[in-house]
């Protein structure tokens, strides 16, 4: 038997988050040191340094922290912490060779503060999440997570950072509980609020992804969080353009995601609608869910190849009664893969929309998805 199916990992529609992740910009005093100029001079230099980092004016910012530098004691807490804003000027910049060097001058040092160590292993794994290392990513937030320190803040987003890696690693449960550690330290963190909302939304949680997503909008996010929020709610909107549709929006992908329930008020459930695939595939552990909501049947074993070339075994259910949004499927038959990673992507496959129609409108960005011989209306 041949099936075609996207293949179950679907690392397509995952799409990686680097630039959501959440620097951490220290606060310093600028003690004496032994160099001519005086102390005021330095920490004005020094806050003019801040001021053109913030303002996005990172070619600046890198002189002027090197000003700096060159008058304050070196190998010392603020020359550190002076040097870890120059990296961060570098990182903004696109300089990543310059930023790991600098944050690799102060991760070894033996006087670095606690502070500004765990903020350097932060910086150190956005570095590698930018070059794609997502496991030696993961090393580093969790020795920031681990430095002894006082600042609850940094801590916390070291956590939210953690956890949107656990999703880029395609582990979301882990990344929830990630968040839920960084909202206990700062209740008010919006990044954590949308970072959870996305975890769910990957975990097929769809309540819950709007919750958060909507909690992270009323919190005066950054514009980063505000669009990581707001792309978590246009997928997960979905509007009755009749008694027998719904329209919904298309990704920048080109995908349609869509809430399938299996039962008339049960819980929804996020499904990749693939037009491509001919059959519905599901993961072990939804098929768990969904037999306590209705009626399933084991039809039997196949061998399936899927559309990377690879072949696996699955177990073909028939599920007695499914729904797209509030449109009936009717009886679906899905694919269960009986070994290899459990996360995939649920996939509504063709066979199971012989009851709807679905026409995708690319001007616009949506799609409309209405039961068969019902009366087309433009999007």
């Amino acid at each position: 038997m041949v099936t075609m199916y996207m293949p179950w990992r679907s690392d397509g529609q995952k799409t990686k988050i680097i630039v959501a992740l959440a620097l951490f910009t220290t606060t310093i005093h600028l003690m004496c040191g032994s160099h001519a100029e005086g102390t005021v001079d330095i920490a004005a230099l020094y806050e003019q340094g801040k001021a053109q980092l913030n303002a996005g004016d990172h070619h600046n910012a890198i002189r002027t922290f090197s000003r700096v530098l060159d008058r304050i004691e070196p190998h010392s807490r603020n020359a550190y912490a002076v040097t870890y804003d120059r990296a961060q000027a570098y990182f903004k910049k696109g300089d990543l060779k310059k930023a790991w060097e600098d944050v690799n001058a102060i991760i070894p040092a033996p006087v670095t503060d606690g502070d500004i160590l765990a903020a350097c292993l932060n910086l150190r794994a956005f570095i590698h999440s930018k070059r794609g290392r997502e496991r030696k990513a993961l090393q580093d937030f969790t020795a920031s997570i681990k430095v002894p320190h006082d600042n609850q803040s940094l801590r916390a987003r070291s956590f939210a950072n953690r956890g949107i890696t656990y999703i880029n690693l395609d582990l979301p449960e882990k990344a929830v509980s990630d968040f839920n550690q960084a909202i206990r330290l700062e209740p008010n963190l919006s990044f954590a609020y949308a970072g959870r909302g996305l975890a769910h939304l990957r975990a097929d949680e769809i309540a819950h992804a709007r919750a958060d997503s909507l909690s992270a909008l009323k919190l005066s996010p950054d514009e980063q969080t505000r669009k990581m929020a707001e792309s978590v709610l246009k997928e997960l909107t979905i509007e009755a353009s009749g008694p027998l549709s719904v329209t919904v929006n298309v990704n920048r992908m080109g995908q349609i995601f869509v809430p399938v329930k299996f039962s008339k008020r049960g819980t929804p459930y996020r499904f990749l609608l693939d037009t491509g695939a001919s059959y519905s595939l599901v993961s072990r552990n939804l098929m768990k869910q969904i037999r306590r909501e209705t009626e399933v049947t084991r039809i039997s074993q196949d061998t399936v190849t899927i559309a990377d070339g690879s072949r696996h075994r699955v177990t073909r259910y028939r599920i007695g009664n499914a729904f797209l949004a509030n449109l009936p499927l009717g009886t679906i038959e899905v694919h269960v893969f009986d070994s290899g990673n459990n996360r995939i992507t649920n996939l509504l496959g063709t066979k199971s929309l012989a009851n709807i129609d679905i026409h995708i409108d690319n001007k616009s960005g949506k799609a409309r998805i209405s039961r068969r011989g019902s009366a087309h209306q433009g999007l």
